[in-house]
């Protein structure tokens, strides 16, 4: 069970993870090597599902398998990457549920997530480019709740994607802490890589949930008219007034008596 969140904003893109595996009726959050997001290539890869394709892809990744030379540069390559995974699953990694075949409809979704894309694939391996944030997993309905209401009130896109996180790991079971968030800068991706897992000094794995914290959202008009009133105080100060409230009060008179302007 597992919580995926990316989000692009002001041109930077992050991608984040929770750290639970469930075992049955038992879970843990400290595996080695626990983080969820895989790092291919050309893009990182994050899963919610079966934990047997974290090992898959790592196997193919390590055998060089050509499927990981994809630049998933647009939405065919990703689909094309997806096919080919599908088909290694089909035809190398025969490992079925008793009465079904596991892999007949992929059963995990994915995040796929360049330094300028976000695409979310399906169990049934249709593949969707996000233009903002996008949520797989257990928790994703909690966390897209959580980013359509802070998207537009927050610049941080880290701590927006530590948000809608936290979202899923409060009210979903099947999420848990500690967090895994990073972002997804070109440089990851340079030839001396060596992928999978090899994550820069980027992640932060943030251990409990902290929550909103000193965070305050303020309206873009009032956050201005805030930085008009201030610097008026401080000229009004400077002239003798005896408080910022007396200022703010005399410039409310003002407004109040302004006489009406007349059409015509």
């Amino acid at each position: 069970m597992t919580i995926l969140v990316a989000v692009k904003k002001n041109g930077r893109v992050f991608l984040g993870a929770d750290r639970i595996t469930t075992f049955g009726n038992e879970y843990t959050t400290d595996l080695i090597n626990g983080s969820k997001i895989m790092k291919l290539r050309y893009a990182y890869l994050a899963t919610s599902g079966y934990t047997l394709l974290d090992n898959v892809i790592e196997h193919l990744f390590q055998n060089n398998h050509k499927m990981m030379e994809n630049p998933f540069s647009d939405r065919a390559h990703v689909f094309s990457f997806f096919l080919d995974l599908y088909t290694e699953l089909k035809k190398t990694y025969t490992l079925v549920d008793t009465g079904k075949e596991t892999y007949a409809t992929m059963y995990n979704v994915f995040l796929v997530v360049t330094p300028t894309s976000i695409y979310g694939i399906s169990n049934n391996l249709s593949v969707h480019e996000y233009e903002r944030f996008a949520a797989k997993g257990a928790g994703s309905d909690y966390s897209q709740g959580c980013l359509y209401g802070i998207f537009d009130l927050l610049d941080d896109g880290e701590e927006i994607c530590r948000l809608a996180l936290e979202a899923a790991c409060h009210f979903s079971i099947y999420c848990k802490e500690p967090l895994d968030v990073l972002e997804v800068q070109a440089s990851d991706f340079s030839k001396a890589s060596k992928g999978y897992k090899t994550h820069k000094a980027s992640m932060k794995t943030v251990p409990i949930r902290k929550g909103t914290g000193d965070l305050i959202a303020v309206e873009r008009k009032s956050l201005k008219a805030i930085g008009r009133q201030g610097s008026a105080d401080t000229k009004r100060k400077s002239k003798g007034a005896t408080s910022t409230a007396q200022v703010r009060r005399t410039a409310k008179k003002a407004v109040k008596t302004k006489p009406k302007s007349r059409k015509g």
